[in-house]
């Protein structure tokens, strides 16, 4: 650095704090500051005379956001429910978010252009607005007229609410067509599972498990009615052990003896040689044993005696000596009694001995029966289930079509309008007051920067001090 440019420098400095000479650099400031508040006012009215004037309408959606739900129950199938998320729920999803980028795409732009008349590069897009802790959607659009811009305003909203209900027809037309192709699956496994019952039945001949129900409870029955018989036998022969020891015979003996009260000819030999006993002891007593009568007698009773024998060895197909024993065992009234109860629960016990057999017979039979189908219906009730199954899933499929249609908002909210477009009553653009505010922050800056240029002599001193 040489001697010449130092000089210079300090000269420049000066004219630099001292602003030239003083009487005219109030005259300078002045007209530096006129010049530069009339530029910032001119742009000021540039701005409201130059831009052309719109007009901004808007409406106001709101989001009820409550989710629904329905029950559908099905008698001895099932049920089947439909429940719909609340669309607020969850913290990461907003539908009112969700919204706000339909209310901007292109397809419902396109579609409010087409319903207001004009192209889709003309129409301003829309100024969504989402007003915090809400459920508010505010939308906004301009126009050259207040006409034109409620036009546009309407054309977004009905665009919109056509745009939803189009996508909410979409979905349930998916919905119903996979559940439809769903649905032919589970009707085939349903026939199917029928025809492997049915099949299964037709083989076995066992219907349904109340059927093999009823031939277990006929088993338990007829084991129930067999051991009541066997108590009813059981009591039977003791009595019959009773009566035989008071009447002094055998139950062989009343059972013969029965045969024989029954039989006509054997009870006319009884007759026969009743009255042939009480002639012979009459006559005996007063004619003795040699009289001719009584020896008559004798020979008439001991042919009825052989007689009674031959007829009682007919019946009972033995020879038997003690048919006159028998004979007497109905002499008494008493003894008549007890005889024919002896012979009523001889009978008795014969049948009951009878239906025991028989019982034990049955008792057999279906216990077998039921030990062979119990396999059988094991396996029908698992077929059964599996049919049961299978029409619970196909009805709670059939049932989901329809319940899926219930809830037509699930997955697009129910926007509902709550202002609809209004017609401006004044323009949006220019604002008067956004000209002046303009002018007079321009103004006040321009001041600002003049003060700041009328200290800068104190300011650059401080400065050199400093250094």
């Amino acid at each position: 650095m040489n001697a010449r440019t130092i000089p210079l420098r300090l000269s420049l400095l000066r004219r630099l704090r001292d602003g030239g000479p003083h009487e005219r650099r109030m005259q300078r400031y002045i007209i530096s500051g006129l010049v530069c508040c009339v530029l910032a006012w001119a742009l000021s009215l540039a701005y409201l005379v130059l831009t052309p004037r719109s007009y901004t309408s808007g409406f106001v959606l709101v989001l009820p956001g409550t989710g629904t739900g329905s029950t559908l129950n099905l008698p001895t199938v099932g049920q089947v429910t439909s429940t719909s998320t609340p669309a607020f729920g969850g913290h990461d999803l907003s539908p009112t978010e969700n919204y706000r980028k339909m209310l901007m795409s292109n397809r419902l732009i396109g579609m409010a252009a087409e319903a207001a008349g004009e192209t889709a590069d003309r129409f301003p897009p829309p100024k969504v607005e989402l007003t915090d802790q809400t459920k508010l959607i505010g939308i906004k659009l301009t126009g050259r007229s207040p006409e034109q811009a409620r036009t546009r305003a309407e054309a977004v909203r009905l665009g919109f609410l056509k745009m939803l209900d189009d996508l909410r027809s979409d979905e349930i037309v998916m919905r119903d067509t996979a559940y439809r192709t769903m649905l032919g699956g589970y009707k085939e496994a349903l026939n199917e599972s029928r025809k492997r019952l049915t099949d299964y039945q037709a083989s076995t001949g066992l219907m349904s498990l109340d059927q093999y129900g009823s031939i277990v409870a006929g088993t338990e029955r007829l084991r129930d009615m067999l051991r009541d018989v066997e108590a009813k036998q059981a009591n039977l022969r003791a009595g019959v052990q009773s009566l035989t020891r008071q009447l002094g015979i055998t139950p062989e003996q009343a059972s013969l003896a029965l045969v024989f009260r029954s039989d006509p000819l054997f009870q006319a030999l009884v007759t026969q040689l009743a009255k042939t006993d009480a002639e012979l002891a009459a006559l005996t007593g007063t004619r003795g044993q040699n009289n001719d009568r009584v020896v008559d007698l004798q020979a008439e009773r001991g042919s009825t005696v052989a007689r009674l024998i031959a007829r009682a060895s007919e019946l009972s197909g033995t020879k038997r000596q003690d048919v006159l024993k028998m004979r007497d065992l109905s002499s008494q009234d008493e003894r008549a009694r007890l005889f024919e109860r002896l012979v009523g629960q001889i009978a008795d016990t014969e049948a009951m001995a009878a239906m025991q057999e028989q019982l034990k017979t049955q008792l057999v039979t279906e216990q077998a029966r039921s030990m062979a189908l119990a396999p059988v219906a094991s396996r029908l009730d698992d077929l059964r289930r599996d049919v049961q199954v299978a029409e619970a899933v196909f009805s709670s499929a059939l049932a989901r079509i329809d319940t899926s249609k219930a809830d037509f908002y699930a997955s697009y909210p129910m926007a509902q309008t709550l202002e609809v477009p209004d017609l401006p009553a004044k323009p949006s653009s220019p604002l008067p007051i956004l000209a002046v505010a303009g002018g007079l922050a321009a103004t006040l800056l321009i001041l600002a920067a003049l003060v700041l240029t009328w200290l800068r002599t104190a300011l650059l001193q401080r400065i050199l001090k400093s250094a």
